[in-house]
């Protein structure tokens, strides 16, 4: 055999030896802290913290089969959203039309948040920062201001479709952004104005023809859209401060301090409204009535899970459309189960609205990336 191609033969041969050795090298690697950490949305560790593991990681999955795993979550997570979403919608306003006791609902709702959150910390599963005293005085005004939406929500859903509560909500995108343009001086680019226009034209369309209205329905949508507007500020400067400034609290902190807080308000208001015999007007109504009210109380925790794994499995503009369909979806169902009728001009306004809508948290989100 010539000697140069001995040579390249032996170069070869060492080459993969070389390579051989760095790859056992590289799987003898204990894991790194990197490979070790808490997941903040879920509250669980991503991978064992037992130091006397061996040290031979175990072989990767193949690309293929980790996309397909990552689909399965992003899809069941999806519809676990739709789920809560469509529960606490539909749900709430079949409650309402058939136990008008909105604060002892509230109540049961926040006492079982509560409770997912208590015993999520105490196994560890959620993470919370210490307490601090001066934090339960900062979101006393939130906790006050969260349990008039709850409630004012629930008052108005007998009386309107659930068309107009979207609607209403949609309104409340369009206020906030002038609050925060005129008070706070934030700038919204050519698009986002159009968006918020292209909203408010289709409020207006829907206003214009709704034959289901009802004043004291619009005036509960009226004070739930006060309450939301001042909570909405509110939160966006001190959980920004408390949670991503300070760094003192969490989110599943500040959400358990809020909530904790609602329940004596909304004991005080079932008081004051004579509601002690909520649990006996509970008793004579269908087994499907009682279903339901135990749905949205395990759908209100469900949807507080579902939204963070959601946005850690795919992107916002994902979540943004399939919260958007969840709305157009129970706008459907609801029609469809409480035989609510809109004319076409509410049809096209209701469409005008959610397209404007859904624009503006589109581009939001794109200029946060």
């Amino acid at each position: 055999m010539p000697q140069a191609v001995e040579r390249d033969l032996d170069k070869k041969t060492t080459s993969t030896k070389s390579e051989m050795v760095a790859i056992n090298r590289s799987s003898m690697k204990p894991p790194t802290p990197e490979h070790h950490h808490h997941d903040e949305e879920s509250g669980s560790n991503s991978s064992s913290s037992n130091t006397t593991a061996p040290l031979l990681e175990s072989p990767a999955l193949p690309k293929k089969a980790t996309a397909t795993n990552d689909f399965r979550d992003a899809a069941f997570w999806l519809f676990m959203l739709f789920v809560a979403s469509v529960t606490m919608t539909v749900g709430n306003k079949y409650v309402m039309k058939q136990w008008d006791y909105a604060n002892t609902l509230t109540l049961m709702q926040n006492g079982t948040a509560v409770l997912y959150l208590g015993v999520g910390r105490y196994l560890g599963m959620l993470d919370m920062k210490p307490f601090a005293a001066q934090q339960w005085k900062v979101f006393a005004v939130s906790s006050f201001f969260l349990a008039m939406q709850i409630l004012t929500s629930l008052k108005a859903l007998p009386f309107v479709a659930i068309a107009t509560v979207v609607a209403f909500r949609n309104t409340c995108t369009v206020i906030i952004a002038i609050i925060d343009y005129l008070v706070f001086g934030n700038k919204f680019n050519k698009a986002q104005v159009m968006s918020l226009a292209v909203t408010t034209a289709g409020m207006i369309l829907y206003a214009l023809q709704d034959i289901n209205f009802h004043v004291v329905g619009y005036l509960w949508l009226v004070g739930n859209s006060v309450a939301t507007i001042i909570n909405t500020f509110w939160n966006k400067f001190y959980i920004t401060h408390y949670t991503k400034d300070l760094k003192i609290q969490t989110s599943y902190g500040v959400s358990f301090i809020q909530q904790v807080e609602t329940l004596p308000i909304v004991f005080v208001l079932a008081t004051m409204n004579n509601e002690e015999k909520a649990f006996a007007a509970l008793n004579p109504l269908s087994v499907t009535a009682k279903l339901m009210v135990f749905g949205t109380c395990l759908g209100g925790v469900l949807i507080g899970i579902a939204y963070p794994k959601c946005f850690s499995l795919v992107s916002g503009t994902s979540v943004v459309v399939a919260s958007t369909a969840n709305k157009a979806v129970s706008i459907l169902i609801g029609m469809w189960l409480f035989g609510t009728r809109l004319s076409m001009l509410q049809v096209v306004g209701l469409l005008v609205c959610i397209v404007g809508s859904l624009w503006y948290a589109l581009e939001g989100n794109r200029g946060k990336k």
